[in-house]
């Protein structure tokens, strides 16, 4: 599903021609804007841009889209006039804890833009890991939180946001570097860096691995997402990991991206609140806003 912000940055690309001046405009990072316009594309059904070592244009197909995104950003600003005043005034605090892949990059860029247009909304967020999540909201310490493989709880309504395609990184001495793509078999005996056990992730990975007969040498665990890829560029090992999580070192040369063809690899990522509860005004606009920036 496309949203405006998509939309948005559509737009500014195709008048700066440039991914850096348009993050920088944005305040989000260029993987970010990637990411979104990769989306609009797959949404969409149409190649938009054309990139090269050294600028993009817009395809034949993007010039003409480009018209009617136009059109629509136009009508959404005019029906923006009316409730910008009861926004910009709007005030409050926003207690928020994610899984720290999550937290540090899905939803790093979105609170960027989100405060800077709120500027009286106070967050308070926090990298927790998911059973932790669940504690703090059912004390109500917490006004929402954001998992992956969310679990059925009485009191705990689950709302989708989006999925995280996951994909296995290795350094720049390792063979598999460079390869687009690969079958699961390939990492069958591979020295690998893995999530902790108990983290929702790990336990995913580890049963495709089990069901699919693939053994793996772990070398370390650990449930940071920063330095599960900083040991595989030092090249410990392979592992696998959020491709939302993996731009920065993708785009720097310092690891390389390499999917699995033969398996379905992706995570369902949920949006957590009390069912009982009524969120407040703050907290509401954050969750209906944030929805829409990851879906």
């Amino acid at each position: 599903m496309m949203n405006l912000t998509q939309l948005s940055l559509f737009r500014d690309l195709a008048r700066e021609l440039s991914f850096v001046k348009v993050a920088q405009q944005n305040h989000i990072s260029q993987p970010a804007v990637s990411v979104h316009i990769k989306k609009l594309e797959h949404t969409l059904g149409k190649k938009l841009l054309t990139r090269t070592p050294h600028n993009i244009q817009l395809t034949p197909e993007g010039l003409i889209i480009l018209a009617d995104v136009k059109k629509i950003l136009y009508l959404c600003d005019n029906l923006k006039i009316s409730s910008n005043y009861q926004h910009e005034t709007m005030e409050g605090n926003i207690r928020i804890a994610a899984i720290h892949s999550v937290g540090m990059y899905e939803i790093g860029d979105f609170l960027s833009t989100f405060m800077k247009s709120y500027p009286k909304i106070h967050v308070h967020l926090e990298f927790r890991r998911s059973d932790e999540i669940y504690s703090l909201l059912l004390t109500e310490r917490i006004d929402i939180g954001v998992v992956a493989y969310s679990e059925k709880r009485t009191r705990i309504e689950a709302l989708p946001l989006g999925e995280d395609e996951l994909v296995l990184i290795v350094d720049k001495n390792h063979p598999l570097w460079g390869k687009k793509s690969i079958k699961l078999e390939e990492i069958n005996n591979q020295p690998f860096v893995a999530f902790e056990e108990g983290i929702p992730t790990r336990e995913a990975i580890d049963q495709i691995l089990t069901e699919k007969g693939i053994n793996i040498d772990i070398r370390m665990t650990n449930d940071n997402i920063y330095t599960l890829k900083r040991v595989v560029a030092a090249g410990i090992g392979v592992s696998i990991v959020p491709t939302s999580s993996d731009d920065e070192e993708v785009s720097s040369g310092l690891l390389c991206r390499v999917k699995i063809r033969d398996i379905n690899l992706s995570r369902p990522l949920s949006l957590l609140k009390l069912k009982k509860n009524t969120l407040s005004p703050p907290t509401e606009l954050f969750v209906e806003q944030l929805i829409k920036f990851n879906t």
